[in-house]
């Protein structure tokens, strides 16, 4: 059973106000018109570039997987007798994704790499350490997926083309 403390809460943020302008911590002047506090501009923070570059990296990981996705049925579907009017899709074609996928699922992870020894260099706190670790760990996982599921719909293609040359 939770118990309300938001009195208790409110109280202990008064106490520390009251404390901190008695010490010179906060100046009377930080008040506006009403006099009450002014709201706190956001404090500048070193932003580096380790959040747009891993976004982009996200980024590109699910532009391949849409595409992956998008062009399933056709890149899986071998052309054959049976099939010659369902599949819309060249075998060169096929060829040309697979060779487009796996350059681009290696660039990824080129970059994850450079990320990570980047993040090696740089001289931040433990915690944030840790943080760009753990998000880099998660983007490898979100690649592994995606890398699965290329190699998944290669096999079933293989498989297919293996199958029909056999027929």
């Amino acid at each position: 059973m939770a118990a309300d403390i938001t009195l208790l809460f409110k109280a202990s943020v008064k106490t520390v106000k009251t404390r901190n302008k008695a010490l010179g911590l906060i100046d009377s002047s930080s008040r506006d018109a009403t006099g009450g506090a002014k709201t706190p501009t956001p404090r500048p923070r070193d932003r580096d570039s380790f959040g747009g570059r891993t976004r982009e990296v996200i980024s590109n990981i699910s532009k391949l997987k849409d595409f992956l996705l998008q062009h399933r049925k056709e890149y899986v579907i071998a052309a054959g007798v049976m099939c010659s009017d369902v599949s819309r899709m060249t075998d060169s074609e096929r060829d040309q994704i697979d060779q487009d996928a796996q350059i681009f699922m290696r660039t990824c992870a080129d970059a994850i790499g450079q990320l990570r020894s980047d993040m090696g260099k740089q001289v931040v706190s433990a915690q944030v350490r840790d943080h760009r670790a753990a998000v880099l760990d998660l983007i490898e996982a979100y690649l592994r997926g995606v890398c699965k599921l290329y190699s998944e719909q290669r096999a079933v293609r293989v498989k297919r083309v293996v199958d029909k040359k056999r027929l």
